[in-house]
């Protein structure tokens, strides 16, 4: 509420707008427009409520994941990074990128079947000679 006071000064309401509730009411409206129109859905919404750290009322919080209710946190990213992921993986896995298995890295040994590679990786460039990495043979 200081945000709200401070930046609409006399035309703050002084109630909390960013509530649970309705995040919930929005993702689950998100959900449906998603679902009429035959697109996935990542939904976050739920995501976090299920994986919220338990608060000391013993109730689910996602003050851990969001900062002031709306942006992410870095427990937030993580999660939206590693749902990211999990949703590539399951309907689009010649996207999802394999790592190296010996390092489990991302990295030149890394493999992405549906994506055509076009350049050096990082690791094979040369800082002293990078033209070489790009040229027909070094690529």
């Amino acid at each position: 509420l200081r945000y709200q006071k401070d930046h609409y000064k006399e035309k703050a309401t002084g109630k909390l707008e960013r509530t649970l509730e309705l995040s919930g009411k929005y993702a689950e409206g998100a959900k449906e427009v998603a679902n009429e129109m035959g697109l996935p859905v990542l939904d976050l919404w739920t995501k976090m409520q299920q994986h919220a750290p338990s608060s000391s009322t013993g109730k689910s919080s996602w003050r851990d994941f969001l900062s002031d209710g709306l942006h992410l946190s870095a427990s937030g990213n993580k999660i939206v990074g590693e749902s990211l992921i999990e949703i590539i993986d399951q309907i689009l896995p010649e996207l999802s990128v394999k790592p190296c298995p010996t390092t489990g890295g991302i990295n030149s040994s890394s493999v992405c079947v549906g994506v055509k590679r076009i350049g050096p990786w990082h690791d094979e460039i040369d800082h002293k000679k990078p033209k070489k990495a790009f040229d027909a043979e070094g690529a």
